[in-house]
């Protein structure tokens, strides 16, 4: 019997499954792209791994894949999303990316010459 209950989903996750989806049904496009940047913008916070809680899910390839999703889905987003809104969400993207970096400069070694900084990736740092 407890191979039963580890192998299928019990009655109340099914039912969790079920409004979960039809919540996604009835959602338009643009509110979910704003949950997509919303998790993405977790994610990334999560995977530059800046807290006690976080620091083992420390990893900056998967934070910078999230901030430049991130990126992606913010320039999709303006043609359909509120300026006030797109604004806010580009001064996260921004506090995003230089806090990228900042872990980036972080793991360098403090005599790293000016020249080290070339082998980050285009694109992270800048105006959006």
């Amino acid at each position: 019997m407890g191979e039963e209950q580890r192998g299928a989903p019990n009655v109340e996750e099914a039912e969790m499954m079920r409004r979960l989806q039809e919540e996604i049904q009835n959602l338009s496009v643009s509110d979910h792209l704003l949950y997509m940047v919303q998790s993405l913008s977790a994610l990334a916070v999560d995977r530059l791994g800046l807290t006690a809680e976080t620091v083992e899910r420390r990893d900056l390839d998967q934070a910078r894949l999230a901030i430049d999703a991130f990126k992606a889905l913010l320039e999709v987003m303006e043609r359909v999303r509120p300026a006030e809104e797109i604004a806010l969400h580009r001064s996260t993207l921004s506090q995003l990316q230089l806090t990228y970096v900042a872990a980036l400069d972080a793991g360098a070694t403090v005599e790293a010459p000016a020249e080290a900084t070339d082998d980050r990736p285009d694109g992270v740092v800048g105006s959006p």
